[in-house]
């Protein structure tokens, strides 16, 4: 029992690590939905408590009406958030479970026999677990603190223990969904709907079509967060320059690139009267480096940076002996370094397969296609988001 418990505790915490580390998206107010600081030991803690109804379903209940088999139950939990999406929690949850069965010596036997000749049971009991929660509304809609409703599912294992004597005890799955409704920053209402499936002898009796018994309940309660409650946002540093700006300012190195090409082709194609002017072969060409940059979290290549590209494609043409180096990089601002490391190598991939597949360029000549994962050379991170196009000498 102990070994797998904490086989789902580890699971819940490799996941809680891996959803820290993920890359999201800019919300346009500055902050990534998505994307939360790791809160610390004592943060985001929660005590829930419960009441309701609940059925058992073991060997013959169900010849039996649907209101005879219904019996109180509670539950009470502590349990933590370690992101807006995934966390744990330990619940005590049980106290009666009511049955009917055709043996008249069955340990749990309450009163004596009924007209259809089955006998009623009663029995306490309590059923000890823990759970890994997934609060798929954080997980696909982003974090809101002020979110009315969240649908949260779980998994989980334990153990039950009969009060009533034999005291029959045994290993349990547990599993169901909670609705929670949002009261207030300290408050929360939960409607929690549960399955529980433990062993045969639970109700007494061996026997049956499932070698197992089980509980279905349902059971309304409340939550309290303690302090420090709720997940600051990671703020999304700000661009000093728009992107309208930068693409004007593009636009105009590409309007100059092209009128100095133009002057080029002139001066190559003019002629004077007495002297023939041989244009001697330029057999090192200093070509300076060129960049293109990507949108966060992306490795495709935008239109600005295709006409950009399309420039280093010509001086690759004119100078066909060149060899190139291609260097992807990402902003360590965002994203593990596992997730920059790939995101890197795929923004190089980009560049490298846009001059080759578009423009005709022919792969041999890159001698290097890398990605240098997550770095902070510039100030501002989107500057970093680039692949870098150098000429090896």
């Amino acid at each position: 029992m102990k070994k797998i418990l904490m086989l789902l505790a580890i699971a819940g915490l490799t996941s809680v690590a891996s959803a820290q580390n993920t890359v999201g998206y800019e919300d346009g107010n500055g902050t990534n939905k998505y994307q939360v600081f790791t809160n610390k030991f004592w943060d985001n803690w929660f005590l829930s408590f419960g009441g309701g109804g609940e059925m058992l379903l073991g060997n013959t209940d169900v010849h039996a009406d649907f209101k005879d088999r219904i019996s109180p139950t509670f539950n009470v939990a502590v349990g933590k958030w370690f992101t807006p999406g995934l966390g744990l929690r330990m619940q005590y949850s049980g106290f009666q479970g009511r049955g009917y069965t055709r043996d008249a010596g069955n340990v749990y036997v309450d009163g004596g026999r009924e007209a259809d000749g089955f006998y009623k049971q009663k029995f306490k009991y309590m059923n000890l677990h823990g759970d890994i929660l997934f609060n798929l509304s954080a997980m696909f809609g982003g974090y809101k603190e002020h979110r009315v409703y969240e649908f949260i599912p779980y998994l989980g294992a334990g153990f039950s223990y009969n009060y009533t004597k034999p005291h029959a005890k045994g290993f349990t799955i547990n599993g169901g969904v909670i609705n929670k409704f949002r009261l207030s920053s300290a408050w929360d209402l939960n409607l929690e709907m549960s399955i529980m499936g433990g062993p045969n002898k639970f109700d007494g009796e061996l026997g049956g079509k499932v070698d197992a018994d089980a509980t279905v309940a349902a059971s309304i309660g409340f939550a309290y967060k303690f302090t420090k409650r709720g997940f600051d946002k990671q703020k999304i540093q700000p661009q000093l320059i728009s992107e309208a700006e930068l693409r004007n300012l593009r636009s105009k190195m590409n309007e100059m690139a092209a009128d100095n090409q133009s002057l080029r082709n002139e001066l190559a194609n003019a002629t004077k009267p007495v002297t023939t002017i041989v244009k001697p072969e330029i057999v090192d060409p200093d070509v300076a480096p060129r960049s293109a940059f990507f949108k966060i979290g992306s490795s495709k290549l935008d239109p600005t940076e295709l006409i950009n590209l399309g420039f280093i494609a010509d001086q690759m043409k004119e100078y066909p002996n060149m060899k190139f180096a291609v260097k992807g990089y990402a902003d360590s601002a965002t994203g593990s370094a596992a997730t920059n490391q790939r995101l890197s190598q795929q923004r190089a991939n980009s560049v490298v397969d846009e001059l080759v597949n578009r423009h005709g360029i022919e792969r041999s000549r890159f001698v290097t296609i890398e990605g240098m994962g997550g770095v902070s050379k510039f100030e501002k991170p989107y500057l970093n988001r680039m692949a870098l196009i150098e000429m090896v000498k």
